[in-house]
């Protein structure tokens, strides 16, 4: 290999971007472990009383023992068995207690060759204390802690030195609590967010003015997660020393944000790839906490060695559906998805952040977490208040929408019952009552149809079948051929029937057709009604080869116009419709209906074709 081909191989699209990965894991890596180390340090000033020891300490189990002045000199990396022996820098005085934090350590404390402390085996990752005992300035002091996991830097031990302290558990905890009161009020700013998402889904569901899916998971994953950003050893080992039951918990609810914040997220979802990668993502998260649960339910291994491989795939899958809500998010172009994407995405890095922590140092970053949630937390509560004010605003239109369609609906009936009409109809059948029985007896049945559907298109809110709309059209047309015989063509062409349409729609088209299209030519014509199934809709023509008109020309004011302005308006609202006219003067006019196969909106909601 030649050096520029060498040159060019790293110059790849693929290679480079594992290389800037691999620099970016590694950047995160040290900043990780700075952070802990400089963590430390200000934890030593900020405990009561804090207890340090002078001397040397061993790395190899006492067989070699190195001088040390200062604890940072202690080379902890990739050790999992410390001694440190010497002299205390103060006195402990008899009825004081010397409080320690552990972190799945084992210690062991000896003054003197004689054993004073050694740990519970079940104390994993909380605050414990040595029991009353005098150690005065010239006592030997040793302590042997014994790491329960190998990890790249061991964080365990040097909490255990820099938060030894000669206090009381109260005084503990009060300086705990102000060191985490920040963060203590941020939990309680989560808590009070969830309680106002989960509030808003009830109220939508109650009030059926939005889309209520996944919200109610966003709120249970707020306050889950605030319950996880709660469980911080600083503190609440010192309020619930149930040791095992708060590092089980604290665990399952990382898990349960992860799993949550995946079923909120997806109800935003528009590409179907993207939507059906991230439900399976979904399942294998239902899955993993299951076993989860059965594992640490009747395993007796610690919670750190349960949540390894879940923090493997973690960190796999968080970014993976992070690249998926990006793609997706990105597609849409709405400011809307923008936020919910960079919302979600701060939250993911959080926990992709905080899992490779965990599986470098054995700890979380539980404030790199709490930031996460509460970016995530105010950005989604934020989105859904936006969300109800435009659903709210919807609602409103729909109502006045609906209103204008039941007086339009009226208007409709009324028009289609003119006294006139009614007057030529009966006037028909009586002369056929004498000429021919039969057919005055059939004229009846259809003009029985006629009157019926009428009526009930007065107290009709939803779509009707389009077989129903065409008998109301059929019995109109029969009485209307009787009356006019020959100058009355009729001529259907159904092709499909399989869907819904507002009610009197077709017959509102077919009469203005008749009277003033045909009607209006002295030898007549024929009226044309079919029906089509495209891929993407059903279309209704009808059609007519009488005097036509000039569209530009028509007048809003005529009864025509006006009965079809509200069939295009009763169309767009209740199924999504669209009427279209053609017309030329001498030639005739054709209006063409397409409806949606998508939607069509009844009493209930939206349902599909």
């Amino acid at each position: 290999m030649t050096f520029k081909e060498f040159c060019d191989f790293f110059k790849k699209r693929n290679v480079m971007i594992v290389e800037y990965t691999v620099m970016f894991a590694a950047t995160i890596i040290s900043i990780l472990l700075l952070h802990d180390r400089l963590e430390s340090k200000s934890l030593l000033s900020e405990a009561a009383n804090p207890v340090t020891i002078s001397g040397e300490y061993s790395t190899d189990g006492g067989k070699t023992f190195i001088p040390y002045s200062n604890y940072d000199e202690i080379d902890v990396r990739r050790n999992n068995h410390l001694i440190i022996r010497g002299m205390l820098d103060q006195d402990v005085k008899a009825g004081h207690k010397i409080y320690m934090f552990l972190n799945y350590i084992d210690a062991s404390v000896y003054v003197n060759g004689r054993i004073v402390y050694t740990n519970d085996p079940d104390v994993a990752y909380c605050w414990d204390a040595i029991d009353s005992v005098a150690i005065g300035p010239h006592d030997e002091v040793m302590i042997e802690l014994q790491s329960r996991r190998m990890i790249a830097y061991n964080v365990a031990f040097k909490q255990f030195l820099d938060r030894m302290c000669d206090s009381t558990k109260n005084e503990v905890l009060q300086r705990m609590l102000n060191r985490n009161i920040i963060w203590l009020l941020g939990e309680i700013i989560l808590i009070i967010i969830g309680v106002l998402v989960i509030q808003s889904h009830f109220e939508n569901k109650r009030g059926e003015e939005a889309d209520t899916s996944g919200i109610l998971s966003c709120g249970v994953c707020i306050i889950v997660g605030a319950i996880s950003c709660f469980i911080n050893a600083d503190y609440i080992t010192l309020l619930l020393p149930q040791f095992e039951l708060l590092e089980y918990v604290d665990s399952l609810t990382q898990i349960y944000v992860v799993v949550l914040a995946i079923s909120y997220l997806r109800r935003y979802m528009q590409d179907k790839v993207s939507k059906r990668n991230s439900g399976v993502l979904l399942v294998i998260s239902y899955n993993i906490t299951f076993i989860y649960i059965l594992w640490r339910t009747f395993s007796s291994r610690s919670s750190f060695e349960t949540m390894i491989p879940i923090a493997f795939i973690g960190v796999i899958a968080v970014p993976y559906f992070v690249i998926l809500l990006v793609n997706d998010f990105k597609a849409q172009r709405t400011k809307l998805t923008k936020s919910v994407g960079i919302n979600a995405a701060i939250l993911f890095v959080c926990i992709a952040l905080e899992l490779l922590h965990y599986l470098v140092t054995g700890t979380y970053i539980v404030y790199l977490f709490e930031l996460g949630m509460l970016a995530f937390a105010i950005g989604q509560y934020i989105v859904l208040t936006e969300e109800n004010a435009k659903a709210k605003a919807e609602a409103a239109r729909s109502r006045a929408l609906e209103a204008e369609l039941v007086r339009s609906q009226i208007g409709i009936m009324v028009s289609q019952i003119q006294p006139h009409f009614m007057y030529n109809a009966l006037s028909t059948i009586r002369a056929l009552i004498n000429k021919n029985p039969d057919e005055a007896r059939t004229a009846i049945d259809f003009f029985t149809k006629y009157l019926r559907a009428n009526m009930d298109s007065l107290g009709q809110k939803e779509c009707i079948p389009f077989k129903k709309e065409m008998e109301h059209v059929e019995s109109y047309l029969y009485i209307e051929k009787l009356r006019f015989g020959d100058k009355l063509k009729i001529d259907y062409d159904i092709k499909a029937d399989a869907f819904k349409i507002p009610s009197m729609t077709v017959q509102t088209i077919a009469e203005n057709a008749v009277k003033h299209g045909l009607l209006a030519k002295e030898e007549g014509g024929t009226l044309t009604i079919s029906s089509i199934e495209t891929a993407n809709c059903f279309e209704v023509q009808v059609k007519d080869d009488g005097v036509g008109f000039d569209a530009s020309m028509a007048s809003d004011s005529s009864r025509s116009h006006v009965g079809i302005d509200n069939s295009r308006k009763r169309l767009a609202a209740m199924c999504g419709g669209t009427l279209s006219i053609g017309s030329k003067p001498g030639v005739g006019t054709t209006i063409t209906i397409t409806i949606p196969k998508v939607t069509v909106r009844d009493s209930n909601g939206i349902v599909e074709m």
